[in-house]
């Protein structure tokens, strides 16, 4: 089974009908993979009998229940659960055909935007690198965006941001010292923020941003606010929201990722940035070649490609439910 089309935004209303059917050939294609049935296969039954809106309710449903490890912890302190060889082999087809596991480079030529996704602290320097092969290999794009929050670094980040020569104790240090050292950085010519952002103590509803003038491209690095800090750090739509609402003069946004991510950041860049803000959007992952910190480079074992499923799931059952509001 060859690897389904993922949804993508060309900043028109009028492709809503089109995003749709993508999404639903996501959800038929998970089906078919035959991922369902090596976990319940009562629920495999139960569920190929399902279409559209409903087969994403019971997806959601059966992906709470059986995929997701980590219960609220962030994602390398997720609990590893044990699978079958059935599962095994289920998941890694699964990951290969919905779009987990790498992706196609990007299908134009240019962007006014580009988009890093923040993350782990590994991502933080691998997706700058990309970024930069990109720009080497003759993408044009005007404005380089790294997007985040103040998370405090967990697990073993702490050791793999010293392993890495990462200074700092969050996933902002991270994106900055990644982004730095891809371009050859200094300070920032401007900086802006909460007084908040600039203390040792970084909540919740704290924010900074970060700028370089590069020729005439602009590089960026922003730890947004949470909406809800009350409860939680900024999650990606948090991210999206607080630099679209800033943006000026964008049209088009390539959104970069690590490959296990991309549908589900696809789904919320296509809600927040293609539907709230009419920007056209394309989503894809960073490469092997950026990826890779020699011993030190993230393996992505199958407790994280089926976790990550379930976060697909999730994020394009949202995106479904808009994409219907909207036609």
């Amino acid at each position: 089974m060859s690897a389904v089309e993922l949804p993508r935004w060309d900043g028109r209303q009028a492709d809503a009908n089109g995003c749709l059917a993508l999404v639903d050939t996501w959800a038929d294609t998970l089906l078919a993979t035959g991922i369902v049935d090596a976990f319940s296969p009562m629920a495999g039954a139960r569920l190929a009998r399902l279409k559209g809106a409903e087969l994403f309710v019971q997806l959601d449903d059966f992906a709470g229940k059986f995929w997701d490890f980590r219960h609220g912890r962030e994602r390398n302190l997720a609990v590893a659960p044990e699978f079958s060889s059935r599962q095994h082999e289920a998941i890694a087809h699964a990951a290969a055909a919905l779009g987990l596991d790498g992706t196609p480079p990007p299908m134009r030529a240019r962007y006014d935007a580009v988009i890093l996704t923040g993350g782990m602290v590994r991502a933080g320097i691998v997706k700058p690198r990309y970024l930069r092969e990109l720009l080497d290999g003759g993408l044009e794009w005007r404005e380089g965006v790294f997007l985040g929050a103040f998370r405090a670094f967990a697990g073993d980040e702490l050791a793999l941001a010293d392993a890495l020569g990462v200074a700092g104790n969050d996933e902002f240090d991270a994106m900055v010292a990644g982004m730095r050292r891809a371009f050859d950085l200094g300070a920032p010519d401007r900086v802006e923020g909460s007084d908040e952002a600039g203390s040792a103590r970084r909540g919740a509803s704290a924010w900074r941003a970060e700028s370089w003038t590069m020729n005439d491209r602009t590089l960026r690095v922003i730890a947004a606010p949470s909406s809800d800090p009350g409860h939680r750090r900024a999650n990606t739509v948090d991210t999206y929201r607080f630099w679209a609402s800033r943006a000026d003069s964008i049209h088009s946004v390539l959104v970069i990722t690590t490959p296990v991510y991309v549908p589900y950041q696809a789904a919320g860049a296509i809600e927040v940035l293609g539907l709230e803000f009419g920007l056209s959007v394309e989503t894809v992952a960073v490469s092997d070649t950026a990826s890779d910190l020699g011993r030190n480079t993230q393996l992505f074992l199958p407790m994280h490609q089926v976790q990550e499923l379930r976060s697909a799931v999730h994020g394009f059952r949202q995106l479904r439910q808009h994409l219907v509001r909207t036609g």
